[in-house]
């Protein structure tokens, strides 16, 4: 198969007919396919961003990640790892282990006692379930999401 010349293949296309137009684009969509293959999501060139931003649990991670500018409490840290978790990685059911997981995994020394941490956490409500299987609850997400705005304007507030 001779090779053609990219340069003359797109100038070429404004004067293709409609039906060879949908053959070159299905025919483009099983090669992007085929060459994609080997590539995890978010290793893609064309892997899209939400356009309404940072999702809830990227902010949280990004938070986690930021020693710098960011200290939150040990519960603080938990609840967001916990939102990473679920909403991130999308896990129904995780340990206070895959918490500190992430904790450690964003740059921060584990939690000692973090199923100290949990139970406080599960008994305000934030966290479901026992230290071995924990859920993210409806008031969890909505006090992260608070935590979320409470830890970024007080960031910014310290760096002016």
């Amino acid at each position: 198969m001779s090779t053609i010349c990219f340069d003359d293949l797109v100038s070429a296309v404004p004067y293709l007919e409609l039906q060879q137009l949908d053959k070159l684009e299905v025919a483009v969509q099983v090669a992007k396919k085929i060459r994609m293959e080997g590539e995890l999501s978010d290793d893609s060139a064309n892997f899209i961003r939400s356009e309404e931003g940072p999702g809830l649990n990227d902010q949280g991670l990004a938070i986690l990640e930021d020693v710098e500018h960011y200290q939150p409490s040990l519960a603080d840290q938990a609840l967001l790892s916990a939102l990473v978790l679920s909403d991130g990685y999308q896990q129904d059911v995780f340990s206070s282990r895959d918490i500190n997981d992430i904790i450690k995994e964003s740059g921060r020394p584990r939690i000692t006692h973090v199923t100290s941490v949990v139970t406080a956490l599960l008994d305000k409500g934030f966290l479901t379930g026992s230290t071995k299987s924990l859920s993210l609850s409806r008031e969890g997400k909505a006090k992260a999401r608070a935590l979320i705005g409470i830890l970024r304007r007080r960031a910014a507030s310290e760096a002016v």
